[in-house]
């Protein structure tokens, strides 16, 4: 699948946490979260956990950037923003899932005091086969009764390009409008009666006008180019040694009827193109 690295990168990646993860402007990711989680207790504090840029996220080749943070419940919430296809993105984030919920407990804390963790993956690329679905919610069930067994473990995977449908009355579909397009009709409709979206938007602006901002997108730009042509180059020196491989195969296959038939070593190698040795070897 093939990444547009304009679309992907100065809206979806750089500029994703400095607006969610700005602790001066904690309210937007208050609205998100409650926007994904939608808590019988609408979540009304956060403590976000890493915050500013810093030049070690800027400069990797890595396509993932996240967000971590804690509300006045104390569940840890971890929102990431993933560019650039991922075989094993499920288990993946599952990893990260497992490392938050397993670092709660320092050695004299008990099992009971372990906080709801929630996984939140935003993708700009299509995860599961699925059209029909841009938002799914994952917990422990029971496979034979469907009974949840633990509200501890939560993971969500929100792809951007296949919603279709925009709901007024849900606002999960405002903030994938906005990452999707921050300068769309519709957004800009939105921040007529979405305060949450209008002070997104101008973030957005303003950062973007920032000249320490733009060379992180330029850097993010040419590292996540950098990235992406590192896999599509041993993508296609995998396909070449494939190839090559089976080039030898079928060699040695040939040789080895040659073989069985009494035909002699230097003729054989002259015909399948392997050397005496590799033919001896057989």
């Amino acid at each position: 699948m093939s990444v547009d690295i304009s679309k992907v990168l100065p809206t979806n990646f750089v500029l994703f946490k400095i607006i969610l993860g700005d602790p001066k402007h904690s309210r937007l990711l208050i609205h998100f979260l409650n926007a994904a989680i939608k808590s019988e207790s609408p979540i009304t504090s956060v403590e976000i956990l890493d915050s500013e840029p810093t030049p070690e996220y800027v400069n990797q080749k890595g396509s993932r950037l996240d967000i971590r943070a804690r509300t006045q419940d104390n569940e840890i919430v971890n929102v990431e923003m993933q560019c650039g296809t991922e075989k094993h993105m499920v288990a993946r984030s599952l990893f990260y899932w497992s490392k938050l919920f397993s670092g709660q407990l320092e050695v004299s804390e008990k099992y009971h005091e372990l906080k709801k963790t929630v996984s939140i993956t935003i993708l700009d690329f299509r995860l599961f086969q699925d059209d029909k679905r841009y938002w799914r919610k994952g917990h422990l069930v029971d496979d034979e009764t469907g009974e949840r067994m633990t509200d501890l473990l939560e993971m969500q995977f929100i792809e951007l390009n296949k919603m279709r449908q925009f709901d007024e009355k849900s606002p999960i579909t405002f903030w994938i409008e906005f990452f999707r397009d921050p300068y769309s009709e519709r957004v800009r409709a939105l921040c007529d009666y979405v305060p949450e979206i209008q002070e997104a938007k101008e973030m957005f602006v303003k950062a973007k006008a920032d000249p320490k901002v733009r060379e992180w997108i330029y850097t993010r730009e040419k590292n996540l180019r950098d990235y992406i042509n590192d896999i599509s180059c041993a993508k296609d020196e995998g396909k070449a040694e494939g190839i090559a491989e089976g080039i030898a195969e079928k060699a040695r296959e040939t040789a080895l009827k040659m073989l069985s038939k009494g035909m002699n070593v230097e003729d054989i190698a002259e015909i399948t193109g392997l050397s005496v040795a590799q033919i001896k070897a057989l």
